[in-house]
C-alpha cells in the first residue's frame, strides 16, 4: 500500500497518508483529487483536517487554509499541528 484516505460525512478527512517511499510521484494529488471530488458529489462544503507542519503546505496547493493552530499530546509529547479547512 502506497497511500490511503478517509472522507468522514462532515467533511473530515480523518486520515490521509502516503509512504514516504512514493512522495512527490503525485500519489498525494491523486487522493486529495479524488477525496475532494467524492465530497462535492455527496453535497460537502466544508473539508477539513488536522494537519501536521510538514503537511500544511501540501494541504495549502489545495486551497486550505489555516482555521486553528493547536497543541496535542500524542503518547505523552506535546506536537503544534492546524486545523485547515476548504469551503466549496
Amino acid at each position: 500500500m502506497v497511500g490511503y484516505t478517509d472522507l468522514q460525512e462532515d467533511g473530515l478527512i480523518d486520515h490521509f497518508f502516503c509512504h514516504h517511499e512514493h512522495q512527490g510521484q503525485g500519489i498525494g494529488r491523486h487522493l486529495m483529487e479524488h477525496v475532494l471530488r467524492v465530497g462535492e458529489l455527496q453535497g460537502i462544503t466544508r473539508f477539513y483536517s488536522e494537519v501536521s507542519i510538514t503537511a500544511r503546505p501540501f494541504y495549502e496547493k489545495f486551497g486550505f487554509k489555516v482555521a486553528k493552530e493547536q497543541m496535542v499530546e500524542i503518547r505523552g509529547q506535546k506536537l503544534r499541528n492546524f486545523v485547515m479547512e476548504r469551503l466549496s
